[in-house]
């Protein structure tokens, strides 16, 4: 297991970017009220996986995360023009890659 509460910060901005995009699309008026719940439950736990700094948790829960809400979620970002989970994985995952600094 990966330990880094650096990495998971970095993790949890891609996680944040998203589910600020839906919690905007929720709230507007005659928005999308039903992006609200997945979005603020993928936030809630992904801030406690980062606080923790497990980022191999973090990694497979954003998986989770994309196979499960991707296709609801995901169509409804981006026919707003915002980051969806699709759109940012492999920004995630780059950030997963990344050697750790202080070795």
């Amino acid at each position: 297991m990966i330990y880094d509460k650096v990495k998971t910060a970095r993790m949890l901005r891609v996680v944040l970017d998203v589910t600020e995009g839906a919690l905007d699309i929720a709230t507007r008026p005659g928005g999308e009220a039903g992006l609200r719940i997945p979005a603020m439950d993928a936030e809630k736990l992904m801030r406690a996986l980062a606080a923790k700094g497990d980022a191999d948790g973090m990694y497979h829960e954003y998986v989770r995360l994309l196979l499960q809400t991707g296709s609801t979620l995901g169509a409804a970002l981006e026919r707003h023009h915002h980051k969806s989970f699709e759109s940012e994985f492999y920004r995630l995952f780059k950030v997963y890659l990344e050697a750790d600094e202080r070795s």
